[in-house]
């Protein structure tokens, strides 16, 4: 089993891997300012809950999006696993051909997204995750990742447009039971979950046509399953993209991870 960590702005998402299958995963509120120590314990805390033991554990695999947090869950991983473990970057052996400008700012979680999807989905592909930003990737028939899109996160979205005036209450992303709002409430929650699917497929249609194939999309995150059922093409769900992933990219780069 290896040990999976995803840093994320809103959560790190933990999880034990076996090949592609997920064994468990949990996920902890992003603290940006905890030190190894705290990390440490908390980890070991809900490890427990799954009965982690660290003689099973053959290595482990960190993705983040919040550098400042990167050595700190390091340092926590190490302890727990007695592995350093393997940092994620567009330097490692992924599967794909960087056809972008300065790959090394590519999110980290873009890079597992798109190593996970380019090994198990037919290509061309595009991506989407549905978190805290909405991210796309596109990646063609030659396993190229050729860039994509970034755009604010549902709940982000809704949170900017309550902060900025006067009368939008703050509300949360809900299942719609129509599609055209019958009052504020209804209007906001439609707007951003109709708009949200609106976009992917428009999106989706654009890539499709630049391709001159068929395109596979598939969506992951936190929000997807509310964002499908309202979308009109075909899109694949798949909750566990990120760490299927990490997986393709341990397996891929097993060798710079180390024994401590």
């Amino acid at each position: 089993m290896i040990l999976a960590v995803d840093i994320g702005n809103t959560n790190i998402c933990i999880g034990g891997l076996d090949g592609q299958r997920v064994l468990f995963a949990f996920r902890m509120v992003t603290r940006p300012h905890c030190t190894p120590d705290e990390y440490t314990a908390e980890l070991r805390f809900l490890l427990r809950r799954f009965r982690f033991e660290r003689s099973a554990c053959t290595g482990a695999i960190l993705c983040s999006v919040v550098p400042a947090l990167s050595g700190p869950l390091a340092q926590a991983v190490q302890r727990l696993t007695g592995r350093e473990p393997l940092r994620v970057a567009h330097t490692l052996d992924t599967g794909l051909t960087f056809a972008i400008d300065a790959p090394e700012r590519l999110g980290q979680d873009r890079i597992a997204d798109a190593a996970g999807a380019a090994a198990l989905y037919p290509l061309p592909c595009m991506t989407v995750d549905l978190g805290t930003a909405s991210t796309y990737n596109v990646i063609d028939s030659q396993r190229r990742f050729l860039g994509g899109f970034i755009v604010p996160g549902v709940q982000t979205s809704l949170r900017a447009i309550s902060a900025g005036t006067a009368q939008l209450p703050p509300i949360a992303p809900e299942d719609p039971t129509r599609l055209i709002g019958k009052n504020t409430e209804e209007c906001l929650n439609s707007g951003a979950v109709f708009g949200t699917a609106a976009m992917l497929e428009g999106l989706a249609d654009r890539v499709e046509a630049e391709a001159g194939a068929p395109l596979t999309v598939v969506a992951t995150g936190g929000l997807a399953k509310r964002i499908i059922p309202c979308c009109r093409r075909k899109i694949l769900f798949d909750g566990d993209l990120l760490f299927k992933g990490l997986a393709v990219l341990y397996a891929r780069n097993a060798g710079q991870q180390a024994d401590v």
